[in-house]
């Protein structure tokens, strides 16, 4: 489901040093399909000197739980430095389907990325700027965008380049509030498919709204509920 994807990044033009990034992040999320909310995500963010680990867990609400009561654990680990969040390992692991588990291991001196899904393990080049999946969304904290961005990312089974178009001052209405915020989209594709993301000027750049239309047209949509941001 590219809601999961959805929650990207890149590489910014301002660095921060490691002891800026807050100490730890608790946030949760309501997903939502056609206005109807089907899953719930929790994300932890912690920060030990210049190291990280963010743990992201989704599960399904309503009847989707009683249908497919799938619970998604989402890791990511790595360093802190000048350039922001520099992963080391991810995972993202499902605790019924394991066929759909995947992994990634970042090899920054040998500028290798390891890839392991069900198709086996595979390397493949590592770009000086690519995040996980999970480590994007904290990147926004590190750097906060200023400018039009692009950057790779890895999901555990393949690495891709995203770009995305920037414009501030913006507000959004979401359950946590109305916020002032930045946005970003992907530029016009050859289909619906498009990908938008808000972020909460105000409370450390976090992304507080992401919007994905698929393919066909139909929107997925992540919404902020809680917030706590301990410095």
């Amino acid at each position: 489901m590219r809601i999961f994807l959805a929650l990207l990044l890149f590489s910014f033009s301002a660095a921060l040093w490691a002891e800026e990034m807050p100490s730890r992040i608790e946030a949760t999320y309501d997903v939502l399909a056609r206005g109807i909310k089907f899953a719930e995500v929790r994300e932890v963010f912690i920060r030990t000197d210049d190291n990280y680990r963010i743990e992201s867990v989704t599960k399904p609400v309503a009847m989707l739980a009683l249908f497919q009561p799938e619970t998604i654990v989402v890791v990511s680990e790595g360093e802190i430095g000048n350039a922001g969040l520099h992963p080391l390992k991810f995972s993202h692991r499902r605790t019924r389907d394991t066929s759909k588990n995947n992994a990634a291991e970042f090899d920054w001196d040998s500028k290798e990325l390891t890839v392991n899904d069900q198709s086996g393990i595979r390397q493949l080049p590592l770009p000086a700027d690519t995040q996980d999946r999970l480590s994007v969304m904290y990147q926004f904290v590190a750097n906060p965008p200023h400018r039009d961005i692009s950057f790779s990312m890895t999901n555990g089974s393949k690495l891709e380049t995203y770009r995305y178009q920037l414009q501030t001052e913006k507000t959004v209405d979401i359950p946590y509030g109305t916020l002032k915020s930045y946005y970003l989209s992907t530029p016009p594709q050859r289909t619906a498919w498009k990908s938008e993301i808000w972020l909460a000027e105000e409370h450390s750049f976090m992304p507080c709204k992401i919007v994905v239309t698929e393919d066909t047209g139909e929107k997925l949509v992540q919404v902020l509920t809680s917030l706590n941001i301990v410095p």
